[in-house]
């Protein structure tokens, strides 16, 4: 197996720059604490914290600075990287997801399938969702989003237990978001990544003490995308090179998303080999037959699905299976909560 550098980080954040609660200094301070690799900022239509300088490095952490899009219905949310400046708000999504394709940033749908499944959810919250994704410009997704997950499962009910307890409910990514990806990706590349949707939103409990909704420290240790790569970041390098490098790696898929509540997913690796030839997440390997392999950091349930199909499920850390033509991916489970999900990998004979 090739030599893949690992970088581990959070995407998705907003800062007092647009509807967060916390300064670029105390967001920084606490994704160092919780020894992310990476933050990728996205302040709703504002790059505020680029031109006050705070993309770059800031000790071990890099940070990357993009931003959050809508349309003027407020749906259709497109976090954006790679562009210097914000595009018009008057634009519709159709027209932003073709800008952001013809200028080779990257755009990431939001919360695309987000739901609010029961009439006693929060009041004020409505779900933010897309109406379709099936546009080829569409690309990558949230395939997990935690603070959208949070509301759909948060009522007047559970409210107190969930702000205080905020990753016990932590369960799976929306299964309708999960099946869309399987079929999309029989007929075009989507890459997934996992996303906190970080405002650490303040409130009183009871009307006397403050908390906030998801602080910063507590989304650092939940879901997190590993971004996989030969190439070294070094603070020598421009922050325009690191940022390709984030890019790139999301974009062609060579990542995965973890919920680090379950644990620590650092190591885990999936790949396909046929003979010495090897093909890892995000690619395709050219042949009839190739053999599935996964090492995990820890023994989990593990499913290999085919074409969206569960073709094998077993509790272990070292997967290895021998497969015909098809779109390949792995998930595993611990503790009967969502864990690792992998992006795919195709076989497929003829090129």
């Amino acid at each position: 197996m090739k030599k893949l550098r690992e970088y581990i980080g959070c995407i998705h954040a907003h800062s007092i720059f647009s509807d967060g609660s916390g300064t670029y200094p105390e967001i920084i301070r606490d994704a160092r604490s919780a020894g992310l690799d990476y933050l990728m900022m996205s302040d709703h239509m504002s790059l505020k914290g680029r031109e006050e300088g705070f993309a770059g490095w800031h000790g071990d952490l890099f940070v990357s600075i993009g931003y959050e899009m809508n349309d003027a219905a407020d749906r259709h949310h497109y976090l954006i990287f790679g562009l210097d400046k914000t595009l018009s708000p008057e634009l519709s999504h159709e027209q932003y997801i073709q800008i952001v394709k013809e200028k080779r940033a990257l755009g990431i749908a939001a919360h695309p399938f987000e739901e609010r499944k029961s009439r006693a959810a929060l009041p004020g919250f409505p779900a933010i969702t897309w109406s379709n994704l099936d546009y080829p410009e569409i690309e990558t997704i949230e395939l997990w989003n935690m603070m959208s997950h949070w509301l759909e499962l948060t009522t007047l009910k559970n409210v107190l237990w969930n702000v205080v307890h905020p990753r016990s409910f932590s369960t799976f990514p929306s299964k309708k978001l999960v099946d869309w990806w399987d079929d999309a990706n029989l007929e075009r590349k989507v890459t997934a990544i996992g996303s906190i949707d970080v405002h650490a939103t303040k409130f009183k409990i009871l009307g006397l003490v403050p908390k906030a909704i998801f602080d910063y420290k507590i989304m650092f240790k939940s879901i997190r995308t590993h971004l996989l790569t030969c190439e070294k970041w070094t603070q020598s390098d421009s922050i325009e090179k690191t940022e390709a490098s984030i890019r790139e790696s999301i974009s062609s898929g060579n990542c995965f998303l973890s919920n680090y509540r379950r644990g620590d997913a650092r190591g885990f690796r999936m790949w396909a080999e046929n003979g010495i030839k090897m093909v890892g997440m995000g690619e395709t390997g050219y042949w009839k037959s190739a053999t599935i392999r996964a090492i995990l950091p820890q023994k989990a349930v593990c499913r290999l699905i085919r074409n969206g199909q569960v073709i094998l499920e077993q509790k272990t850390d070292n997967l290895e299976v021998l497969v015909g033509e098809g779109t390949y991916r792995m998930e595993a489970e611990k503790d009967h909560r969502g864990w690792i999900y992998s992006n795919h990998i195709r076989i497929k004979e003829n090129g």
